[in-house]
């Protein structure tokens, strides 16, 4: 039997009555592990979109950031993270080399804050193995597991200690997974599997093309969302600029591309340029005013109101 499944521009979300007299009286903060951030969506940790400048921009705005695990330095980013006065969030892979940071942290008497296990399909026995090393490693830091697409992988990864489970596996825009291996699975339904499979926060990975997207993902049951493209091509964002007839743009690929990689190896990423589009600034007020909109339109007045509000599925 072959399931239908739903991705964000397949839904739409009813509005209620509208509870407030302006939007801007609605609260978009959310908690997220140990600390309050501005809003529940975040840049992903890709090399082409984070380096440690967006890093510390994002966290001195109170917004969630985790730093990329390519070619990075866990101990002098923390390290230089938690001087500034902000907190620490790194990403973490599951061979000998992830082990040897690790263990350089610990040496260093340094514990992260966050970290972000990043792989691309966190349903192995490796990913398994690492979560419980971290645990021992740093039992007081806020573990993130990912990436998963079903209910079944979210029990797991929740069982084996995740703090949170990032959900969303071939959903991005430089993802080539999907054309490459055959696997996939759209986001409303990933999330909404997964979200109410486990009792720990889900993050919603990938797929966001729409800032009416984040509504539509916190809905599902998302608590936190990542986006790669969205944040992709600004000032503050990571990737090399290039001018193409007097026009400038931003590379952006993916993690599993050959420009991140290095050689043209079990490649599952492409690299495309993405318009320049300056300060990034603009951008991070715009999302928190139409998501300030959204939580309006689902009658209430913070997150907590998208959590119940009727989607309807729309055929296109």
């Amino acid at each position: 039997m072959i399931k239908t499944e739903l991705n964000y521009g397949d839904v739409y979300l009813v509005p209620r009555k509208t509870l407030v007299d302006s939007r801007k009286e609605c609260d978009t903060s959310v908690t997220f592990g140990p600390r309050r951030f501005t809003m529940p969506i975040y840049p992903a940790n890709m090399k082409s979109v984070v380096d440690a400048e967006t890093c510390e921009y994002f966290a001195r705005r109170g917004w969630f950031y985790t730093m990329h695990r390519f070619n990075v330095d866990a101990v002098a980013f923390t390290a230089d993270m938690q001087q500034k006065g902000l907190f620490a969030s790194i990403s973490a892979g599951v061979n000998e080399d992830t082990v040897e940071q690790l263990n350089a942290l610990k040496a260093a008497g340094l514990t992260p804050e966050y970290i972000t296990l990043d792989i691309a399909n966190a349903w192995c026995v490796k990913a398994e193995r690492m979560i419980k090393t971290i645990k021992d490693l740093f039992p007081e830091t806020f573990l993130i597991g990912g990436n998963i697409a079903t209910a079944e992988a979210a029990r797991d990864l929740e069982s084996w200690g995740c703090d949170a489970i990032k959900a969303g596996i071939a959903g991005g825009r430089v993802c080539i997974t999907k054309n490459k291996t055959g696997f996939h699975r759209p986001m409303v339904s990933t999330v909404s599997d997964c979200a109410s499979a486990v009792s720990v926060p889900v993050i919603a990975d990938g797929g966001i093309s729409e800032h009416g997207d984040m509504a539509k993902a916190l809905a599902c049951g998302a608590t936190m969302i990542m986006a790669g493209s969205l944040f992709a091509g600004y000032d503050e964002s990571a990737g090399n600029i290039v001018e193409i007839n007097g026009k400038h743009y931003k590379e952006y690929f993916g993690s599993a591309s050959q420009f991140n990689k290095g050689a043209y190896v079990n490649v599952e990423g492409k690299k495309i340029l993405v318009e320049y589009k300056g300060s990034i600034a603009k951008l991070l007020v715009e999302l928190q005013e139409d998501l300030q909109s959204s939580i309006s339109y689902a009658g209430g007045r913070d997150l907590r109101a998208l959590r119940d509000v009727e989607m309807i599925f729309v055929p296109r």
